[in-house]
């Protein structure tokens, strides 16, 4: 009996990491050889390099291998069928056609983690997003995979979302962290809508009110005049010298507005004869702030000291100069007790600290706005040497000042 041409129609499928050498993660392609033929898939699917097994042409490890892994079965099984069907070779149109049209209907909903890697690399590139914008979304993304593993788009219903919001404050996070994780999956969910991977448009009618968030939180943790030069002037011993350094870059901030990744990536460059030229860390804008003698002092301290890239300060990591800081405050004398508050779900919680134990470099930001109130200086101005966008931003930072409060109220004393 003469055996069936379809029986003879042989090929090949191979799985392979897009090559880039640049790139961490890359893309998994599938290539199909037949009749001296090799037309290239991409799935849809990106992987830690190091996650590949080039042996397998599977993902071996990494919080989406069984979906990745799931989602190559499934084209790999959509060739073998379509092979079946062929009774002679099909042109690569033909073949690529019919993947398409396959693919198209898939006989169960995608899940959404492959496009998640695939929204992370495509904002990555189009939105020059920094390595902590990443880090978030990865974190988000991360809580949405141990919520539910298998989750697709069909199911995100507002009730689902009500549900991950109480996840989220089981951790537990706090409400402004809820907050912001929602605000980070809907902007997902909005790229995937535009994309035409989402038909389920239930998210936007969530509503979510969360206590502590839209009405008056925290007062961020701002120096005095009187604590800045306390600060400024504070005789270290020999015996903890590693504060000195810790303390002029401390003061730097504070009399700059630099976030701590502005300062630490300061440039010989950026230093002009009277002012400072940097790119905004976070909004990718140019900024000029002018120097005062408190600033030029400590850059002038350090002019002659050669750091690493041609660096200004001697910065070091933003989590161990928050160790020492608490350390500086102490030897300050910044003993006076501050009152945390924060807000799980319905749960108030309200943590009483000393004030050196809320220091860190970001309270050098709020300490220079919150001066630049005291002293009347215009909002355009303070907008200028700090970059921010609106008054409602600054104004943050300016509800800090006690001191102006208490020097207002003497108006009153003096009459």
């Amino acid at each position: 009996m003469k055996r069936s041409i379809k029986h003879d129609l042989r090929k090949g499928i191979t799985f392979y990491l897009k090559e880039k050498d640049d790139e961490r993660t890359a893309g998994i392609y599938m290539q199909v050889t037949f009749a001296c033929q090799r037309p290239n898939f991409y799935t849809r699917c990106r992987c830690d390099r190091n996650d590949w097994n080039k042996r397998k042409m599977r993902v071996s490890s990494g919080d989406n291998k069984d979906n990745i892994n799931e989602v190559l079965n499934d084209y790999e099984n959509i060739v073998i069928d379509l092979f079946k069907e062929y009774e002679h070779y099909p042109t690569v149109e033909k073949f690529k056609k019919d993947i398409q049209e396959r693919i198209s209907m898939p006989e169960k909903p995608q899940s959404i983690y492959i496009l998640y890697d695939e929204y992370i690399e495509e904002s990555k590139r189009k939105n020059s997003w920094s390595i902590g914008t990443v880090k978030h979304a990865r974190v988000l993304k991360n809580h949405l995979y141990k919520f539910s593993s298998d989750l697709a788009f069909h199911e995100i219903t507002e009730a689902k979302l009500l549900s991950f919001v109480e996840y989220l404050q089981n951790i537990p996070l706090v409400n402004t962290t809820v907050r912001a994780n929602v605000k980070k999956l809907t902007q997902f969910l909005n790229w995937a809508t535009k994309k035409g991977y989402n038909k389920n448009e239930a998210y936007k009618k969530l509503e979510l009110k969360l206590k502590g968030v839209s009405g008056k939180t925290n007062e961020p943790i701002a120096l005095s005049w009187e604590e800045l030069m306390t600060v400024y002037n504070l005789n270290i011993p020999e015996t903890k010298n590693y504060l000195i350094q810790v303390r002029d870059v401390f003061v730097f901030l504070c009399f700059t507005g630099l976030r701590h990744g502005e300062a630490y990536n300061l440039r010989r460059y950026n230093i002009k004869e009277d002012h400072i030229k940097i790119v905004a860390s976070k909004t990718d804008k140019e900024r000029s702030i002018d120097l005062n003698k408190y600033s030029r002092a400590i850059l002038d301290k350090y002019k002659y000291d050669i750091f690493r890239d041609d660096k200004v300060l001697p910065v070091i990591s933003n989590q161990k100069m928050n160790e020492y800081l608490k350390e500086l405050g102490e030897m300050a004398g910044f003993t006076q007790k501050e009152a945390i508050v924060r807000y799980t779900g319905s749960e108030t919680i309200t943590t009483v600290l000393p004030k050196s134990e809320m220091l860190s470099t970001h309270c050098g930001r709020r300490t220079f706005v919150s001066i630049g109130s005291l002293l009347k200086i215009p909002y355009e101005i303070m907008a200028k040497w700090t970059g921010h966008s609106s008054e409602a931003m600054m104004s943050i930072y300016r509800k800090t000042d006690k001191e102006m409060s208490r020097l207002e109220m003497e108006k009153i004393n003096l009459q």
